[in-house]
């Protein structure tokens, strides 16, 4: 299916024909077009082994697509090096790990990127940090260790760390998946307030009240296809497709 992007709102990112198959040919990805529009946020759902974070690593280019395009502000991939590094800065993503250096601190770690991709100073990147932190309510913790943080709280870090290369997309791969119950709430807390604020985002959830409240569209996808997507209501209250009807009975 091929998604609008907004009628007032320019395209970020447009996916077409998006094809990833894996040895055993396993079509993880299979002919996926949508368009995702500027400060749009679309909650991509389905069961697990359904393509969702394959493609999301097709649109930073972390997959190689065997056929099909991926293009974010004008740059499509596949293409040149040049092409894929500019592709990598525009588009941040968080994924369900949280993969912070366990022998930097929180402050190196959210530094460590904006010094080497921005070539920022230690007193510009510092700067910088400090304010990600207060974003994501972690400014006490700049000089903590990852290990003495929580798995809500690292998470958070990940998200300031993501925010800090000042990216135009930012794509979320089941961010929350990971943490015990009693923390998810303060990484959807942050992931609510970068939505209110007109953050660009593509989020593979299966937070349910998390897509109602902050996503302006649904996708479903399901064997590497998108069977259905639309806004927020029609999806729950009223989807098309018998597979959708069929996973929403499940999770709801």
């Amino acid at each position: 299916m091929n998604g609008p992007a907004g009628k007032s709102r320019p395209v970020a990112v447009r996916v077409q024909g998006a094809v990833k198959v894996f040895e055993g040919g396993l079509r993880a990805v299979d002919g996926v077009s949508f368009d995702l529009a500027e400060r749009e946020v679309v909650c991509l759902v389905g069961p697990s082994g359904s393509g969702k974070s394959t493609l999301l690593r097709c649109i930073n280019g972390l997959e190689k697509m065997d056929a099909g395009t991926v293009t974010v502000h004008g740059v499509t991939l596949p293409g040149t090096k040049t092409d894929l590094m500019a592709v990598r800065r525009m588009v941040g993503m968080v994924f369900q790990q949280f993969n912070l250096f366990p022998h930097l601190s929180v402050r190196e770690n959210i530094n460590l990127a904006q010094r080497l991709v921005k070539g920022k100073t230690r007193e510009a990147a510092d700067a910088a940090t400090m304010e990600l932190l207060a974003k994501v309510d972690l400014a006490e913790k700049a000089d903590a260790w990852p290990a003495q943080l929580s798995g809500g709280q690292q998470q958070r870090v990940a998200i300031a760390r993501a925010l800090a290369c000042e990216p135009r997309v930012m794509l979320f791969d089941e961010a929350t998946s990971a943490l015990d119950p009693e923390t998810i709430g303060e990484v959807l807390s942050v992931m609510k307030r970068l939505a209110a604020e007109g953050t660009t985002m593509l989020v593979v959830t299966h937070e349910m009240g998390f897509a109602r409240e902050a996503a302006d569209r649904m996708m479903f996808m399901d064997q590497g296809k998108i069977l259905e997507q639309g806004p927020v209501a029609a999806f729950f209250d009223h989807p098309a497709h018998e597979r959708t009807r069929e996973f929403l009975s499940r999770i709801l």
